[in-house]
């Protein structure tokens, strides 16, 4: 019996060596074959495969649709450098101007989908594909929404000699002279222009629209008295506004802003409810970016939306930190999109 039980126990001890030679080999097997899938980029299914742990472990790249120097690259500078110390890695910002946005929104829709390259994505991402009739992305195929950066809204402001004091008045005198006054634009299919065409056809009036190539030379033209009033960036129409160079009448959005706090809203100045328009940037990056990646750049974003000092620096210049959830951009896209493809298809505007 004893001969018996060390023969025995010979056996197991020979199975269970078996056995952890066998789970080493499976192991070693389950591990390559998990490296491989990484190498192709196909883990579960998310494209280009990024390990959470380790995003970012490079400088990320940040394109933005507009020339150095002005309010809207400088904030995205801003912004850019903020979220790369919560990252950890540097935001690099991409000046990539031209074609009214259209350029950047090309190169990022076309960019590999792996967190390094993202975009300061203006509205006018939904308005390109309406206004210029062909563009070669889909704003809501193409990108992942991660939060809003920053938003500004517009003052309507006259020329200084203008008769009409206030917008019931402004609007009283244009509809008993039609065709008589004008309102400039920074160029056609702005935003500012949008802003212009949406209030002459909210309160029923008749006047020409006179295009400038850039917010400057209209607002010389303004002061100058060729044409009576624009809507301009609260930025750009700041210096004018408060040195008493053009009358401020309203701001273009639902709330009074800190910097003209005594100028009412559209709303407030005539009676009507629902005027909005607002020029607004956020924070998107090529679609099908993996989800831990996203989840990364949400949560480094809201971060950065609780910087008092930032969000100062920025008020001060005329835009305000606006940081929400992607769900929050959607429906500024889907309310844009419509509102103001609606207008331009209506109107026959082209670019």
């Amino acid at each position: 019996m004893k001969a018996l039980n060390t023969h025995t126990g010979d056996k197991m001890k020979i199975n269970r060596k078996n056995t952890r030679s066998v789970g080493k080999r499976s192991t070693l097997v389950h591990g390559l074959a998990m490296l491989l899938l990484v190498v192709l980029g196909v883990t579960g299914g998310q494209g280009v495969a990024v390990a959470q742990d380790t995003y970012p472990n490079k400088p990320l790249r940040l394109l933005v649709p507009y020339p150095p120097g002005g309010v809207t690259d400088y904030a995205s500078r801003t912004i850019a450098e903020r979220l790369g110390r919560e990252l950890g890695q540097p935001v690099v910002v991409e000046n990539r101007a031209g074609a009214a946005s259209t350029i950047a929104s090309n190169l990022t829709a076309r960019a590999a989908p792996d967190g390094y390259t993202a975009y300061a994505a203006p509205v006018s991402i939904v308005i390109n594909p309406v206004l210029q009739g062909k563009v070669e992305y889909d704003p809501y195929k193409d990108f992942q929404p991660i939060s809003l950066m920053l938003t500004s809204p517009f003052v309507l402001h006259a020329n200084k000699d203008f008769k009409a004091k206030d917008v019931k008045e402004l609007i009283a005198l244009v509809r008993a002279n039609p065709d008589k006054y004008s309102i400039g634009t920074s160029g056609i299919g702005s935003i500012n222009h949008l802003a212009a065409e949406y209030f002459i056809k909210t309160f029923g009036l008749k006047m020409a629209v006179i295009h400038y190539k850039g917010g400057a030379p209209a607002a010389q033209d303004l002061i100058g008295g060729q044409i009576e009033m624009m809507f301009s960036a609260l930025n750009e129409a700041l210096p004018f506004v408060t040195s008493g160079r053009t009358r401020g009448m309203a701001v273009s959005v639902a709330k009074r802003v800190a910097l003209f706090p005594d100028l009412p809203t559209i709303d407030e100045a005539s009676g009507t409810t629902g005027f909005d328009a607002v020029f607004w940037v956020a924070l998107m990056t090529p679609a099908k970016v993996p989800a831990p990646v996203l989840a990364r750049l949400t949560s480094a974003m809201q971060v950065v939306g609780q910087d008092k000092i930032l969000a100062s620096d920025l008020a001060q210049k005329g835009v305000y930190l606006r940081v929400s959830a992607p769900e929050e951009v959607n429906q500024f896209m889907q309310r844009d999109g419509e509102k103001w493809g609606r207008l331009i298809r209506d109107l026959g505007i082209k670019e």
